[in-house]
């Protein structure tokens, strides 16, 4: 009989021993899969950075042409290139 217990101890043992084993390999998995997410998520994040920065740099010349475009002098000139005049005193209406 004393053979027959140690085979069952040195089977709990390798029942034991692989548990063990199996737990470690799933900890190893669940970590590799957060770092990639992680870096996913760098990624992700650096490249709606630079959409951001591209995007800003965009607006900025937008409103530098919009304050270009309002400019009076400019109207002015394309005014007078299309045949318009400066209105007298008396075409002007004033609303309240």
């Amino acid at each position: 009989m004393s053979t027959g217990s140690t085979r069952r101890a040195g089977g709990n043992l390798t029942v034991i021993w692989l548990a063990i084993m199996l737990v470690f390999i799933a900890e190893l998995f669940a970590y590799t899969w957060c770092r990639v997410q992680s870096i996913r998520v760098g990624y992700a994040i650096a490249a709606e950075n630079r959409r951001y920065q591209q995007q800003s740099m965009i607006r900025k010349k937008l409103t530098v042409e919009l304050a270009h475009m309002r400019s009076p002098k400019r109207i002015e000139t394309l005014g007078r290139q299309l045949g318009l005049a400066t209105p007298s005193t008396q075409q002007i209406v004033v609303m309240e």
